[in-house]
Formats: structure tokens, sequence, C-alpha cells
């Protein structure tokens, strides 16, 4: 538990976005949590993101390096995308209102953004899961290229996380027991 401790700033951002969100549209959080000074807002965004980002690269690397299995990876890539859909569905909601006028149509445009940067996030640790499956060989070459790809393509990542977990996860199984699968 303690190794994933520093995943922890990813999963929180699309949580800081939501709230972001609520204290740009309601005035009594913003005057609590504020000062009525948005860009304190983005100032905690920026740097969480920077924090998430580093992270999300160390664990790129360590997976990339051996120091993490496959499935291990690909688990943790697995949760962190699920705690992320109720974030998610939150910003499409306000996205998709904020569509309706032209006057807040720059807030959909950063809220695409902000997604974009948060996928990118669990993205990196998605592939470097898949790479790790790779080198393991419980994916082919093609089928890790796939998987890979997926792992950035908005609500296709989601699903994609839990078959690529459930094929590694399978195969792990039927590697490290071959007799008792066959009876």
């Amino acid at each position: 538990m303690k190794r994933y401790l520093p995943l922890l700033p990813v999963i929180i951002f699309p949580y800081l976005v939501v709230f972001t969100l609520l204290c740009m549209f309601n005035e009594n959080f913003m005057k609590t949590f504020c000062s009525n000074d948005g860009s304190y807002l983005l100032l905690a965004l920026l740097i969480l993101y920077v924090i998430a980002l580093v992270f999300s690269i160390v664990v790129f690397i360590t997976g990339l390096i051996k120091k993490r299995e496959a499935q291990d990876l690909l688990r943790i890539n697995m949760v962190i995308k699920l705690i992320h859909i109720p974030a998610y569905i939150l910003i499409f909601c306000v996205g998709s209102i904020c569509l309706l006028t032209i006057f807040t149509f720059g807030i959909s445009i950063a809220l695409m953004i902000l997604d974009g940067m948060t996928i990118l996030l669990s993205g990196l640790i998605g592939l470097a899961g898949v790479i790790r499956a790779f080198h393991e060989e419980k994916l082919s070459k093609k089928t890790a290229i796939i998987h890979g790809i997926f792992q950035f393509v908005f609500c296709a990542d989601v699903i994609n996380s839990i078959i690529v977990y459930r094929k590694v996860k399978l195969l792990g199984e039927i590697i490290n027991n071959p007799l008792q699968n066959r009876l």
C-alpha cells in the first residue's frame, strides 16, 4: 500500500478540477476556500498536476526497468481509472452545459484540456503496465500496441484497462498453475 501513496496526486487531480468548478459557480465556496481569488485554485491545479506528472513518469520508468510487475501496474491503472469515473461524469456534464452559451464556451475547452491532462497521467501508468506485460510475454506485440493506444482514448481507456488487466491476470494464473488449469 505504501508504494501506491505517490499515485495519490494522480487520483486526486480530476477531483480538484471538480472542486475548482464548484468554487467557480458557487460564490460561498470561492469566498470560503479561496478568498474570492481564483488564481489560488489555478495555482493548486498546476502544482498538483506537476507533482502527479512527476510521479506518473517515475512509475512509468520503474515499470520499464522491471521494478514492478505488469499485473500490479495494470491493477493500479484500472483502479485509478475506475476512481476517476465520477469526476469525469461531473466534468462532462458541466462542460456540456457550458457549451450551450457562447459566454461559457471557453470553460468547455478548458475542461477538455484538463481531461486530456488527466488521461495522460493515468495513461502513462497503463502504458507502463502494457509494455511490462509485453516484456513478460503476456501480451503479443500487436495486442500491446492496441492496448497501449487505448490507454489514451477517452472512455475506451476505462474499458481497456479492465480488459487488459483481466487478460494479463488470467494468463499469469495459467502460467503459474499449468497442471491445475488442465484438470
